[in-house]
Order: structure tokens, then sequence, then C-alpha cells
């Protein structure tokens, strides 16, 4: 299915893994900033976010 390969340490991967990882990653980040600075996300945005 999907290959992976090491070279010197380094793995190969390909680039919709690589978004994927970055996207999940800036989710997490995302969260935690809301966590820590106490943020509430307003009715209309929990509203908005069911149709994206």
């Amino acid at each position: 299915m999907h290959e992976e390969k090491k070279t010197a340490g380094q793995e190969t991967i390909s680039m919709e893994e690589y978004l994927w990882k970055r996207q999940k990653i800036r989710e997490r980040e995302d969260w935690r900033r809301g966590a820590a600075g106490g943020e509430e996300k307003s009715p209309a945005w929990m509203v908005a976010e069911l149709y994206v």
C-alpha cells in the first residue's frame, strides 16, 4: 500500500501524509491555545462549524 523509505536517519513520506500530519499538529496547538487561554467559542462559531 504505502511504502516508506528510510535514508540516513530520515524517512520519506508522501505529500498527503505530510500535510495530514501538519494539520493534526496545528489542530492540537490550536486546541491547547484555546484551552490555556480560556477562550470560548461563540454560539455562532459552533453552529458554523457544523456546516463546514
